[in-house]
């Protein structure tokens, strides 16, 4: 890693989640040191930590975060898989029943990892810290930003152990620490405008388990429910999902008026609630191996750091500190991965300390636009929901929408294409090419199917993930 030209000065990154330790090792190859703040204890094993409140709930890692992180830490989609995580395709291993049915069987290169949030976060923690001299300061706490209006000079921090404060200089100071991050807090102490901020809130409501298969096994490694925000009424989900470990997840989710139970036996009766009996049926085959954990915190909020008209040089923000999503979604450790993939082709050409920390962090916040207009346009739709209502040209793309996963879902090209923006893996544009915008303009040219299809037999996992 040495000889690179402009490998100097110091950075740091506020937070040791998914984007902050992706953020770290976009800067590594073109810093001198990096160190990471971290307000926890770091647990040695892949367990669920008090600074990730969401961790023991169900994430989708897909394929566009896993091309991101890949490029970043090499090896770790095989780490990944050797680790017990499961490689699902979409389209053919992957059960889908959507808003119009069940989404037809279709062979594509797009996929989701099976594992849980502590596995993955571990795993990219381990091969970040074997490939790169990072630093890490463990139950270390931001206190504050150091410098002024024009310029961020470091952070001042605490150490959680000893209560001992102290002035941490950086050429590159990047918060990282998630939808809890203090910046608009900071930003006001030294003199900068309120962030604007736009949430939509559908109200959802998680309730998670941990399941087991009796001796008969589950024919599926992933399966799901999904609402229709067409219907005037809250919208009820369910997702199963196979782990490391031998071990599935089961997410419920419900909107404002139908939130999932937590105990086991109304975990069981609203799998079974849901638009299609297939998750009940699925618990029937294994028993819970944790309590039913739940979650509220789900709402999809922006900080409108794009619209600053000036930016204090030597600082920005990354992942959940600028969007979070609805997890619902499972978009956002792929957007936190490829928002860091971009901060790496960013510095390339330039030091960190000669880096227009203005116009990267407005490209990092429009890297959020594709998943915040997927996550917002549909959330809005359920009742009780809180938000802007949809503008003209957001009813107009929800519409199109409608469409394409109605052909979707009886259409393999069509399939194929959605799949790929679903995953964040290819543009939507893919989409409006003129061999697949007739199909959809005329619809689905038969009904969905009635009954779910699905390759039961695991097709071995490819040493390294398809573009």
């Amino acid at each position: 890693m040495t000889g690179r030209p402009h490998r100097r000065g110091h950075a740091i990154v506020l937070g040791s989640g998914i984007a902050g330790m992706l953020t770290a090792a976009a800067l590594a190859d073109h810093t001198g040191t990096v160190t990471i703040v971290e307000r926890d204890r770091l647990p040695r094993l892949p367990v669920p930590r008090k600074g990730v409140p969401q961790g023991r709930h169900l994430h989708g890692l897909l394929s566009g975060g896993i091309h991101a992180i890949e490029r970043l830490l090499p090896g770790t989609y095989e780490a990944l898989i050797a680790g017990g995580a499961r490689r699902i395709g979409l389209g053919d291993e992957a059960l889908i029943y959507g808003p119009h049915g069940w989404m037809c069987p279709v062979s594509t290169p797009y996929f989701l990892i099976g594992a849980s949030r502590p596995f993955v976060e571990h795993t990219v923690r381990t091969h970040l810290l074997q490939r790169y001299a990072v630093t890490v300061r463990e139950a270390t706490e931001a206190v504050e930003l150091v410098g002024d209006a024009r310029h961020v000079r470091g952070v001042r921090v605490r150490d959680r152990n000893t209560g001992r404060h102290e002035t941490l200089v950086a050429d590159l100071v990047v918060d990282a620490t998630g939808c809890s991050a203090k910046t608009p807090h900071w930003f006001t102490d030294l003199g900068l405008p309120a962030v604007g901020t736009t949430v939509v809130d559908s109200g959802l409501a998680y309730a998670t388990a941990t399941i087991r298969p009796t001796a008969a096994g589950l024919p599926v490694s992933c399966a799901t429910v999904q609402p229709d925000p067409r219907a005037d009424s809250p919208g009820r989900a369910g997702f199963l999902l196979r782990t490391e470990g031998g071990q599935w997840m089961v997410t419920l989710s419900g909107t404002r008026g139908a939130h999932p139970p937590l105990d086991e036996a109304g975990f069981r009766a609203f799998a079974y609630g849901l638009r299609h009996p297939a998750l009940g049926q699925l618990l029937d085959a294994a028993t819970l191996t944790t309590r039913v954990f739940g979650y509220r915190a789900t709402a999809n909020r922006r900080r409108h750091y794009e619209r600053f008209p000036a930016w204090p040089h030597g600082f920005l923000a990354i992942g959940d500190s600028v969007v979070t999503f609805n997890p619902l979604y499972g978009q956002g450790m792929t957007v936190a991965a490829q928002s860091a993939l971009a901060l790496h082709h960013m510095l390339r050409d330039r030091p960190v300390a000669a880096l227009g920390t203005h116009a990267v962090q407005r490209a990092l916040c429009h890297q959020a636009d594709l998943p915040w207009a997927i996550c917002t346009t549909e959330d809005i739709r359920y009742p009780q929901a809180v938000g802007a209502p949809p503008s003209a040209m957001m009813r107009t793309a929800r519409a199109l929408t409608d469409r394409i996963r109605a052909t979707a879902a009886c259409s393999a090209p069509v399939a194929r294409a959605y799949y790929g923006a679903l995953s964040l893996t290819v543009p939507p544009s893919r989409l409006l090419t003129p061999s697949l915008l007739m199909p959809i303009l005329l619809g689905p040219r038969h009904p969905p199917l009635r009954e779910p299809q699905h390759r039961p037999a695991e097709r071995p996992s490819p040493a390294e993930p398809e573009a």
